[in-house]
C-alpha cells in the first residue's frame, strides 16, 4: 500500500448516504453520496471539517446557519465541536468531499466564516486560471489542466491532497507514479516532490487541499524540472 496513493475505504451508511474514505496520515478526506431525500443529522465532533458540493446540490447546516451550495462554488467549514448536518432536498443525488482533521492551533470556533466562496485566482505553479479558497487552516484550489498540461515538479511546506473530478491525470510524488480517474485521490506530505500531466484530449479538473494555507513553494532548479516534466509525458 503506498502513502501517495491511498486505498478508499467504501461504507454505506444506509440506503441514501454511501461514504468512500482515503486516509491520508493525519488527514481524513471523504467522497459523499447523497441520495434525494438523505439526511444527515445535526453532529458534532473533535475534528474540524471543511467541504464542497462536486455535484448536485445540498442544504447545509452549520451551527444553524442553513444554505444551499452549488458545486464547486463555496466550501462550508465547520471547527471543533460546532454542530453541522445537511439534508439532500434535491431530485439528484448530490456528491460532497469533505476533509477531517484536528487542527489545534485554533483558538475559536468563529476563526472562520461558516461559509467561503471561491475566487478566481492564478495558480501557483503553471500560472492556470483556477478557483481558491483560503481559510485558517487549508487552502482549496480548483484548477483545470489543459490537454498537454504539464504540473511541474514542486514540494511545498504544506500537505497537499488532490481529487481528480473527471478524465485521467498522472501524479508523480517523489519516485512514485499512478494514472490516476476520476474520484482518485493522491497524498504528497509536505516538502516532497509532487507534480502531473494530463495525456489525454480532454481538460482535466483537479481539487488540491493544502494543510496548511500554502504561503510559498520551493524548487530545486529549474533543470530538474524541467528534466521530469519531459518523465512525466514519456512514461
Amino acid at each position: 500500500m503506498s502513502k501517495f496513493f491511498p486505498t478508499p475505504k467504501s461504507t454505506k451508511l444506509n440506503s441514501d448516504v454511501e461514504l468512500i474514505a482515503y486516509k491520508c496520515e493525519d488527514t481524513l478526506v471523504q467522497l459523499v453520496y447523497l441520495a434525494p431525500g438523505a439526511n444527515f443529522a445535526l453532529h458534532k465532533h473533535l475534528e474540524s471539517q471543511m467541504g464542497m458540493i462536486i455535484s448536485g446540490r445540498l442544504e447545509m447546516n452549520v451551527n444553524g446557519i442553513k444554505k444551499i451550495i452549488e458545486p464547486l462554488q463555496e466550501a462550508y467549514i465547520a471547527n471543533a465541536y460546532v454542530p453541522h448536518g445537511s439534508v439532500n432536498v434535491f431530485p439528484e443525488t448530490a456528491l460532497v468531499f469533505d476533509v477531517k482533521r484536528i487542527i489545534n492551533s485554533l483558538t475559536s470556533e468563529n476563526t472562520d466564516e461558516v461559509f467561503i466562496k471561491a475566487l478566481p485566482t492564478k495558480d501557483k505553479i503553471t500560472g492556470w486560471s483556477c478557483k481558491s479558497i483560503v481559510a485558517s487552516w487549508f487552502e482549496i484550489a480548483i484548477t483545470e489542466i489543459p490537454p498537454g498540461g504539464i504540473i511541474p515538479m514542486h514540494q511545498s511546506t504544506s500537505e497537499q491532497m488532490g481529487i481528480i473530478l473527471n478524465g485521467q491525470l498522472m501524479i508523480s510524488i517523489e519516485n512514485e507514479q499512478q494514472q490516476l480517474a476520476y474520484g482518485k485521490i493522491y497524498y504528497a506530505p509536505a516538502n516532497v516532490f509532487c507534480g502531473g500531466y494530463n495525456s489525454s484530449d480532454e481538460v482535466v479538473s483537479l481539487v488540491k487541499i493544502l494543510i496548511p494555507p500554502c504561503s510559498h513553494f520551493s524548487y530545486q532548479n529549474a533543470s530538474f524540472n524541467e528534466r521530469t516534466a519531459r518523465s512525466l509525458t514519456t512514461t
